[in-house]
């Protein structure tokens, strides 16, 4: 090739490759995505809304009990409570204080929770049901009342630790002054407090209910405390938890008194072994089966056939015969205790 063509050649631009046109473009269609491996992703839900979002709940106002018909409270605070004493009862129930309600009605335990009024007749105490209307009429029963404070609260947390020291002192005198047989602490906090100022020795975590060693100083008299009367009582809720200190109350002033008490019903412990009553039922229905009466059988009367002997009067057996019951009158033999037992021994 000449010098000329080959600069005619060269000066010549290359032209570019045709490119590859896809079939999506030409179709005019989107190509369909390529899917990946796994679960699909889950469509975005829209949040649903909850019906408080779109609906207002307006709050009711909380009802208020009228307790007190009325009387406002910062007047019943004013209020104390009487005691009901006189020389020589038999047992001074000792409270810690007077709440709003019994400064309101002006007797002793009138809450509808408390059990005092329930274990007093339940242990008889008292011979009939009575309620806090009748306090002042226990003086016929030989039962007093008093409390610890004479302030009146709303609940026996608002006292300090002073006045009842303070209380406990008077309560000493009016105790000195009446000599009751018996000084019944209506709780464990009450006689805490008391204990603290004339014995110097808080209660102990493994305190017992019931009689105390020590006399109220300067008297004869037994303390005796008892679980509180409150249904709020953790320990003993319920009025029957709490009747078993009553009783034993009442135990204690009738020793005082040297009242004989009916010993019929006494206080066992009970425990029932069931192999052990299985045998017995058995040795017992062997005696009844040595021993059986035709007369009777079971507390049930039986008539019985005498078969008349040659010669003898009638009703009188033969010689060497024994009289048989007659079952024909619809009365039978009642079924041993041990029949009724299932055999469990092989089981």
């Amino acid at each position: 090739m000449s010098g000329g063509a080959m600069s005619a050649a060269n000066s010549v631009p290359p032209q570019p490759l045709p490119q590859e046109v896809p079939m999506e473009a030409t179709s005019g269609k989107s190509a369909p995505k390529k899917r990946g491996r796994g679960r699909p992703p889950k469509a975005k839900q829209a949040k649903q809304e909850k019906i408080t979002d779109t609906m207002k709940v307006e709050k009711k106002p909380k009802r208020k009990i009228d307790r007190f018909k009325g009387t406002p409270e910062s007047e019943l605070l004013l209020r104390t409570l009487p005691d009901h004493l006189s020389p020589n009862l038999d047992i001074v129930i000792i409270g810690i204080n007077p709440g709003l309600m019994a400064a309101y009605v002006g007797h002793h335990y009138p809450g509808p929770g408390n059990h005092l009024w329930k274990c007093l007749y339940m242990s008889r105490l008292i011979d009939r049901p009575m309620t806090a209307m009748d306090d002042f009429k226990l003086i016929n029963n030989g039962i007093g009342f008093t409390n610890v404070v004479e302030r009146t609260t709303p609940g026996s947390k608002d006292l300090s630790r002073k006045e009842m020291m303070e209380g406990a002192k008077i309560l000493v005198g009016k105790l000195q002054k009446y000599q009751p047989r018996i000084a019944a602490f209506n709780g464990k906090s009450i006689y805490d407090a008391f204990s603290s100022v004339f014995f110097g020795k808080k209660l102990k975590k493994d305190f017992m209910f019931g009689q105390q060693p020590d006399l109220v100083p300067g008297t004869t008299t037994r303390i005796f405390v008892m679980p509180s009367s409150s249904a709020r009582c953790a320990q003993f809720p319920r009025a029957q938890d709490k009747v078993q200190f009553y009783l034993r109350l009442k135990r204690l002033r009738n020793e005082l008194k040297g009242i004989q008490e009916d010993r019929d019903i006494e206080e066992t412990d009970y425990s029932f072994d069931l192999i052990k009553a299985i045998e017995d039922a058995k040795r017992t229905k062997v005696k009844q089966e040595k021993n059986f009466d035709t007369d009777t059988c079971g507390g049930a009367h039986v008539h019985v056939d005498t078969p008349a002997a040659p010669g003898a009067a009638p009703g009188v057996a033969a010689a060497g015969e024994a009289p048989q019951p007659n079952w024909d009158l619809g009365v039978f033999p009642p079924m041993d205790f041990v029949d009724h037992i299932p055999d469990i021994t092989s089981q």
